[in-house]
């Protein structure tokens, strides 16, 4: 018996006999495929092997360029070809800026390969393959070389320009080869780069739909579907801004997103984290809400899931699940998070009414907060409340409940009771939420998308330990008044403590224990620390954190610190592969619970060790945001009086112009101080106050100004502050940063007072107002049309724009800490004004 050739070398395992014969015979095959003589293959059977070979190679590149154009592959951006001679000095770097705005959109990486144009087809495919059959071999490894697919998309575009405005254009092209179509448009803008950067978001808005980030956030329910340009763009340009710190344009930008898909929930999101980030707690606390109201369910069905018990049946069905899908969990925690910083969130939703009148556009969007949140907040919470109040017998329970919590929420002065109120709300909303994301992580259908970075550690540490050590908290630190009797019990559902309240000992052992519940604790000892995720660590410091300010805590804060500082170590310094990193601002600056230990040595060290600068580290103020906020306010109005200052300098030096365009100039002057008068009035506290002013400003200066005088600033981080400070004084950086903060308030309260439109005879007010100063010299203007024939009066225009521009350059010299802090008294007490006889521009009078 004759046995193949490849058996000379031994025998072979029996089990792998069969599978290496199949595979031989294959070899042999092909072999004789490529074999010339009587030893070959027959010609019919090679013609049907290559016909074979061909359908593969093309059901593979068609699969290829599928899966290339979905995940998306590389994006061919061609050089951009101008239909003007005055164009194509500007191609090269209108190319370059095109590919650099798609690359920074983190989407798809745009690459400008020098290589062949893609084949629109198989047959282009082949090009020079030499298909002889003595050559067969290499003309294998050449057609192998052409099977993968390198480009899934191509963009051209061709430039043009046109007589009218807006004069700059490009007509734009995109190309699927995996589609086997293209998409045009023809975009026009004022400049080339308005152009470039709108044909960038028109690009992008063409491919995500049809790839893989259009089933990703925040994109997933246009997937499919046209997604507006200008939806992509305002969404990129707010993130571009919220990462370089400048939230007031980063919120406009996100809210005109919001506009067009007022559904998105990720766009939401990024609003509320923004509104974090400024400690308004309350405006985060409304958006949170809202965006918690897209689970697509009716008042009704959302009714019944809060008045489902633990353990209901109808938990477990999948149609149920609409309430935790696609990002709702993570809003629902956030929102949990917000209610349970109920010393900042009670603040803002309680102030006096000195305040109120103090900073009124504030005073208004509380109003219109409280106003909207407080019935929805009793139709949700009234059930963990019952037996906190009695009342008539004949009113029902949930009518009781809910009046009560209304008139509690009504009182302005009553912080004791809204901040209880909000920490027992926090309470049941995390009872909520642990109820339902235990089994939306082990139902099969729910993927990490839904869970985010909630982890099921976290969620029990918060039930079990964060919320009612806060409640505790807030209960214990009572200083208000009771309510009449009748009305409020002694709340006594709230004034039970648990045992661990005042033991550290006991507090640790229960966080450890709800951190690491897997391991038996008998097992704990002997095996090394498991390794936790990033997110119950931090949480763990957190509660230890908290736990710092508690009054029974008071004498153990440095076992307190130790134990807080050692959980954030193994935060820090934990792979986050998969979730989002550790912010270092949200950690050394804004988390309210972070609040007593940052001036802990021991967190100091800590900041030392992992978040090394260039300064040593200090001690941090007990209001690290107000520093910011109140540095932000200086810098923002000193960079845009240097723009008006600039402004009115250039203004001065051209000769006279139509009368129409002097108008203008006090005009738009008018309203840049009307915008100046309302942020200092409303102390900085609204940010449509400060995106009002720079809209004002960029519309009067010239396009490179602002950019010139670096307007708008990013808002600086309190490490910056505190650097700059210990470079003059390194042992009281801290109080100095106190110091500067409190003189910038001063400061701008006489910035204020001296911008009062209505006249004051007080020896310290100006005057006369620049507002009502702009409004007598544009009304002087619209009667004196003449004034562009008048050479005379070339001088008096020029005193009239130095009074301006010294009147800019006098607030920027009154912000200033240092500076002069009367000022701009001086300057506006200098101002000329048209003559009142004639009320023409004859002659300025002093």
């Amino acid at each position: 018996m004759r046995k193949p050739a490849w058996h000379v070398t031994g025998d072979w395992w029996g089990p792998f006999e069969g599978l290496f014969a199949f595979v031989m015979q294959c070899v042999a095959g092909v072999a004789r495929l490529v074999t010339i003589g009587k030893d070959g293959a027959p010609l019919s059977v090679r013609f049907g092997c290559l016909l074979l070979l061909l359908l593969t190679f093309v059901f593979w590149r068609r699969w290829m360029l599928a899966r290339n154009a979905h995940r998306p592959g590389p994006v061919d951006v061609q050089k951009l070809v101008a239909s003007s001679p005055e164009v194509e000095q500007e191609l090269e770097g209108l190319t370059a800026q095109l590919r650099k705005y798609l690359s920074e959109t983190n989407l798809y990486p745009p690459s400008a390969l020098p290589a062949e144009t893609p084949a629109e087809n198989f047959i282009d495919l082949l090009g020079d393959v030499d298909l002889e059959p003595k050559k067969f071999g290499t003309s294998l490894l050449r057609l192998f070389s052409r099977l993968r697919p390198k480009i899934a998309y191509t963009v051209r575009g061709v430039l043009r320009a046109r007589a009218r405005e807006p004069r700059c254009g490009m007509t734009i092209t995109v190309t699927s080869y995996a589609m086997r179509g293209s998409r045009t448009e023809t975009l026009w803008g004022d400049t080339w780069d308005d152009v470039v950067r709108t044909g960038g978001n028109w690009v992008m808005a063409a491919i995500v739909p049809v790839t893989r980030a259009g089933r990703r956030p925040p994109w997933q329910e246009w997937h499919g579907r046209d997604l507006d340009p200008e939806l992509f763009a305002a969404y990129q340009e707010g993130r571009r801004l919220s990462r370089e710190r400048k939230f007031d344009d980063a919120l406009d930008r996100y809210y005109a997103a919001l506009r067009l898909d007022p559904s998105n929930l990720y766009l939401r999101t990024q609003i509320a984290g923004i509104q974090e980030k400024l400690w308004l707690h309350l405006d985060a606390l409304e958006t949170y809400y809202g965006a918690m109201l897209l689970d697509g369910c009716t008042n009704r069905q959302r009714e019944q899931r809060l008045a489902m018990r633990y353990g209901d049946p109808r938990r477990f069905f999948r149609r149920r699940y609409r309430w935790w899908s696609k990002g709702l969990l993570e809003v629902r925690y956030r929102y949990a998070v917000v209610l349970g910083v109920g010393e900042q969130t009670a603040r803002q939703w309680c102030v006096s009414s000195s305040d109120n009148g103090h900073f009124p556009r504030r005073a208004c969007a509380r109003d219109q907060i409280r106003a909207a949140m407080a019935p929805a907040f009793a139709d949700r919470y009234w059930r963990a409340f019952r037996g906190w109040t009695s009342g008539r017998t004949e009113a029902t329970e949930r009518e009781r409940i809910t009046a009560w919590l209304m008139e509690a929420l009504q009182e302005e002065r009553a912080t004791w009771l809204v901040r209880l109120i909000f920490q027992r709300a926090c309470l049941e909303e995390m009872r909520q939420l642990a109820r339902d994301s235990p089994w939306a992580t082990l139902l099969p259908f729910v993927g990490a998308r839904h869970r985010g970075t909630l982890t099921r550690a976290s969620l029990r540490l918060n039930v079990k330990v964060w919320a009612p050590l806060r409640l505790s908290w807030a209960y214990y630190e009572r200083d208000g008044p009771r309510g009449p009797d009748g009305k409020i019990r002694p709340l006594a559902a709230a004034s039970s403590t648990p045992a661990w309240i005042g033991d550290v000992r006991t507090l640790d052992q229960r966080v450890q224990h709800l951190l690491d519940r897997p391991i038996p604790h008998w097992l704990k000892r002997r095996l090394p620390r498991p390794r936790r995720p990033w997110q119950d660590s931090y949480n763990a410091a957190c509660v230890y954190a908290a736990a710092m300010g508690h009054p029974k805590f008071s004498k153990d804060g440095e076992r307190l610190a130790a134990l807080a500082v050692e959980e954030l170590e193994d935060a820090a310094r934990t792979g986050r592969s998969g979730s989002y990193s550790l912010r270092r601002s949200w950690l050394l600056i804004q988390d309210p619970d972070l609040t007593e230990l940052r001036r802990s040595p021991r967190f100091i060290r800590f900041e030392r060790e992992t978040y090394p600068h260039a300064f040593p580290d200090h001690k941090r103020p007990e209001k690290p945001v107000a520093a910011e906020l109140r540095a932000y306010h200086r810098r923002l109005l000193q960079n845009a009086a240097r723009v008006m200052e600039h402004t009115w300098r250039d203004r001065g030096n051209q000769l006279l112009t139509g009368a129409d365009t002097v108008a203008h100039w006090f005009s738009s002057d008018r309203e840049a101080w009307e915008c100046v008068y309302q942020l200092v009035r409303n102390g900085g506290n609204d940010w449509r106050d400060r995106q009002r002013l720079l809209r004002v400003i960029r519309d009067i200066a010239v396009a490179d100004l602002p950019i010139r005088h670096g307007l708008p600033p990013g808002l600086p981080e309190l490490d910056d502050l505190l650097d700059e400070a210990s470079w003059a004084d390194p042992a009281g950086a801290e109080d100095r940063v106190v110091t500067t903060t409190r003189t910038t308030e001063e400061r701008l309260e006489h910035v204020r007072w001296d911008l009062e439109p209505d006249e004051r005879e007080a020896d310290w007010a100006p005057e006369l107002s620049p507002i009502r100063c702009s409004e007598e010299w544009y009304a002087a203007v619209r009667k004196d049309q003449d004034v562009s024939r008048l050479p005379t009066r070339r001088a008096a225009w020029q005193v009239v724009c130095r009074d301006y521009e010294c009147a800019w350059r006098a607030l920027d010299d009154q912000l200033d800490p240092y500076g002069d802090p009367a000022a701009l008294l001086r300057a506006l007490n200098g101002f000329r004004r048209p003559r009142r006889a004639a009320y023409g521009l004859t002659a300025a009078e002093p």
